[in-house]
Formats: structure tokens, C-alpha cells, sequence
């Protein structure tokens, strides 16, 4: 199932594909097509099968680009890259860019090569990829004053790192971000910060309380503000579960009391207590399917009794008393 930060981007290209082209000038210094627009990203064949891809652009009949985000080697991506190149060019006529995007380097190298499939009569299928590697000196130049909007992709190649130069990177993309128009300002931040570790996060938030970081810059103050945001909404989820939780489990122990009491076995002020004291669904639930046809209290509740415990011997036996030692 693909990640968070794997379905950010997407969305991120999807919705501004402008983006790609930014990207890919940016590190390569070709231009793509400004025509480029999100097609639909499964491909079918005549025989009922799908492909499905991360992102596919067109533009015009003629123009296209496939878009991989690839976080891990994928073996299977071996068969599928071609194939999907393959058909597109069957499609269209015309032969279009696959691009994968990575933040890890052992990937980047994989990518280049995993393509190429050779017989042991020498027939050769190949795919040769645009691979971009987002690593530590492509990161740095993704964050531009001229184009903010390119900082998502540098905060993105950081979801696999936690140290000081990832975290500088994080709060730079952040303040970058400021310089956006307001319609894409918010969205780029709550995009940034989907895309990062729970580690991560909670460096930035120790960072940001860090009172030798005064006076506070209205960037520093903005993340600042938006992780206290996002602390608090975690906060409240995990107290509403919580909540949810203690809710069902006194519904379960009162449907329990009540079933006692209507089958003619009051519970002790004891067993009450134990009851309600039980705050195990899987245990309440065990506990009202013997009620149901338990003679005693103790019996639906699964309580030894005294005799249980321990087993009279028959009269007449006893123990055997062991010999002297000599």
C-alpha cells in the first residue's frame, strides 16, 4: 500500500504539474512540455488486465510522461516499466520520458539498471529510465528563493533522514514556503509536514521550544505553531479513542450486570466490582457469552471456586509417607 508521503507528491503533481517541469529543469536543465496534464494513470490492454501507475501526463495525442515515486527496489517494476512504455508508445505513436524519483541512492542506482532483460541467445529488451535522486546537494539546490514551490521535493527527500542538515533542510523548505501566494501557502505546509517521520517531527517540535531561538522569525513561529496545531489534533483523536474505548467497555459490563440479574444470579458487591473493573472487551465479551447459560456468577465469570483449587483425596487414602532415609 503506498505511504504518506509517497501519496502527497503524487497529489502534489497531480494537481500542479507545472511542478515536474519545475523539478526536472531545475536538476537537468531540460524543459518538459508546458501542456503536460494528468491522464488516467491505469493503462488497459485488449485482454481484461490493468497497470497501474503513479502518474501519467499528456500532452497533446503525441506527448506523455510516466511518473514513478520509488522509495524501495520493486523487482516487479522490471516487467512493468517497459511494458507500460510500451504501450503508451503503441498509444500514442510516439516515444515519451519515464521518470523515477527517489531520496535514496542504492534506489537511484537500481532504478537505472533494473529495466533490462537479456537472453541467453543475446536478445535484449530495454528500458533506460530518468532517474532523478533527490539526495543532499539536489536538496539543497531545490531550495530556491525564485521557486518555493520546489521545496516540497526537497522536505520530501528528508523522510528518511533525522539529523541537524535534514532537519536545517525541513525548516528552510518551511520558510520558502512563506513565499508562496495564500492559496498555496497552507497546502504546501500541511503538505511538508505530512511527508516527514513521526521522528522527525518530534525534533522539529523540541527545536522549535528551544528558547535560545529568539527573537523567533515569523517562518520559525509559523512551524511552530503548526505542530503545536497538529499535537493538539493527535491529542484529541487519541482521547476521543480513548473515550470510544472506556465508552464500549461500560456498555458491555452494565449488558453483563444485566443479564445476571435477570437470569436470577446477583453478582456480589465483589463480582460488581470485578466487572466493572474490567476494562477488556474481548474478556467482557467471553464473560456475557457464559452468562447466557452459567448456573452461578462465579461460573460465568470463569472463577475457580475453593474446591477447584484443590481436589479431596477419596476417604480411606493417604498420602504415602516416604521411607527413612538410611
Amino acid at each position: 500500500m503506498p505511504s504518506t508521503p509517497h501519496e502527497v507528491l503524487i497529489v502534489a503533481l497531480r494537481e500542479q504539474p507545472g511542478l515536474l517541469g519545475a523539478l526536472v529543469s531545475r536538476l537537468t536543465g531540460v524543459q518538459l512540455p508546458r501542456s503536460l496534464k494528468p491522464a488516467d494513470a491505469t493503462l488497459r490492454f485488449v485482454r481484461p488486465a490493468e497497470l497501474r501507475l503513479d502518474l501519467v501526463l499528456q500532452g497533446g495525442r503525441r506527448r506523455w510522461v510516466l511518473v514513478e515515486l520509488q522509495r524501495s527496489v520493486d523487482p516487479a517494476k522490471r516487467r512493468r516499466w517497459p511494458l507500460a512504455a510500451s504501450l503508451l508508445f503503441s498509444q500514442t505513436g510516439a516515444l515519451g520520458d519515464v521518470i523515477v524519483i527517489t531520496a535514496r541512492r542504492a534506489v537511484a542506482r537500481w532504478a537505472e539498471r533494473v529495466a533490462c532483460v537479456r537472453t541467453r541467445l543475446g536478445t535484449t529488451l530495454q528500458l533506460k529510465p530518468v532517474v532523478l535522486h533527490l539526495g543532499a546537494a539536489e536538496s539543497k539546490a531545490l531550495l530556491d528563493e525564485r521557486r518555493p514551490e520546489l521545496a516540497l521535493f526537497a522536505a520530501w527527500a528528508m523522510q528518511h533522514r533525522h539529523g541537524p542538515a535534514a532537519r536545517a533542510v525541513v525548516e528552510r523548505a518551511f520558510e520558502l514556503t512563506e513565499r508562496l501566494p495564500r492559496a498555496l501557502r497552507r497546502a504546501q505546509q500541511r503538505a511538508i509536514l505530512s511527508v516527514l517521520s513521526e521522528r522527525m517531527l518530534e525534533l522539529l517540535r523540541e527545536a522549535s521550544m528551544n528558547p535560545d531561538k529568539i527573537p523567533e522569525t515569523p517562518a520559525a513561529r509559523k512551524l511552530r505553531l503548526f505542530l503545536e496545531a497538529q499535537g493538539r489534533k493527535k491529542g484529541r483523536a487519541e482521547g476521543e479513542a480513548k473515550g470510544r474505548a472506556e465508552g464500549e467497555a461500560k456498555g458491555r459490563q452494565e449488558a453483563l450486570i444485566t443479564l445476571l440479574r435477570a437470569r436470577g444470579l446477583a453478582p456480589s458487591p465483589d463480582d460488581e466490582a470485578r466487572i466493572r473493573g474490567c476494562a477488556d472487551a474481548a474478556k467482557l465479551d467471553r464473560w456475557i457469552a457464559r452468562a447466557a447459560t452459567a448456573t452461578t456468577v462465579r461460573e460465568a465469570l470463569g472463577t475457580r471456586t475453593q474446591g477447584a483449587r484443590a481436589r479431596p483425596r477419596p476417604p480411606g487414602r493417604s498420602r504415602p509417607t516416604p521411607a527413612p532415609r538410611s
